[in-house]
């Protein structure tokens, strides 16, 4: 079943932390949590904002949600106010997985801006009893209206049960990219994802394009391949590291991929 914004609305669990102005140079926004997306208010002043490893053109009154990654700087002339929000589901999926961001909207001269952003600042500063709750509702009409302003045309959700079966796969990856060296079967790995064998490779390949062992052996050999560049471990190390169970096995494989042995490889570094 789908949903449409209002259902939505009535289920999320909004959280919004550590809402304060930056206004010096360069001072750096805290980094987010799992789930956690970045809220700025430009309060006053015109310029680029350095988030991430670009830069984003900003003026006064303008409201932004930008994506985990790109942590937004204080730069000189430009006031903001910043804090880390999120808004769960019931189901456990981010209201902001469903549209792009960043996302911006313009809200200056709105009652928004010189009204909710300012007694947010308040409230986030005194933290005395009953903030919690005031920033909790303020921060929710946030929400309400920067969702509003970018949910999909089409006005409705994915459904709780296809999400939640590309976040059990996404997990599968997450596993793959900490832990590459770990032994895995695909018997495993459709334990894990909660799916018998053949539904899980099928799915995982209709999401990723190919098969979960293709995708471990690429991840395996990418992280053999920095090894290689930055360090100077040994070879028999870093093919232990990466799961295989011999040297020669590693140095087959990594030639079959990259043309030259690791230690032909090493060598050209």
């Amino acid at each position: 079943m789908s949903l449409s914004l209002d259902q939505a609305l009535t289920q999320i669990d909004i959280s919004f932390s550590t809402f304060r102005r930056m206004e010096s140079t360069d001072q750096l926004a805290p980094a987010v949590m799992p789930g956690q997306t970045h809220f700025v208010a430009v309060l006053d002043g015109e310029g680029e904002l350095a988030c991430g490893a670009g830069r984003r053109p900003v003026r006064s009154g303008q409201l932004l949600l930008l994506p985990g990654r790109e942590t937004p700087a204080s730069v000189p002339g430009v006031v903001l106010a910043h804090g880390l929000l999120s808004a769960t589901l019931l189901d456990g999926r981010s209201l902001f997985e469903f549209f792009p961001l960043p996302h911006q909207l313009d809200a200056a001269g709105t009652e928004l801006f010189t009204g909710a952003i300012p007694e947010l600042l308040r409230e986030s500063a005194y933290a005395g009893p009953g903030s919690a709750a005031i920033i909790t509702c303020l921060a929710r009409r946030l929400v309400t209206t920067l969702v509003r302003d970018a949910w999909p045309d089409d006005g409705q959700i994915v459904s709780a049960c296809t999400a939640t079966r590309q976040q059990r796969l996404g997990k599968i990856v997450d596993l793959f990219q900490k832990d590459p060296g770990r032994e895995y079967t695909l018997d495993g790995l459709a334990g894990l994802a909660g799916m018998s064998r053949t539904v899980f490779h099928r799915e995982f390949v209709t999401l990723h394009g190919c098969s979960p062992l293709t995708m471990l052996r690429g991840l395996r050999l990418k992280r053999a391949e920095e090894l290689l560049r930055q360090t100077d471990m040994p070879i028999k190390t870093i093919s232990s590291r990466m799961g295989y169970r011999s040297r020669s096995h590693f140095c087959k494989i990594f030639k079959d991929e990259y043309g030259v042995d690791p230690e032909q490889f090493r060598s050209t570094r």
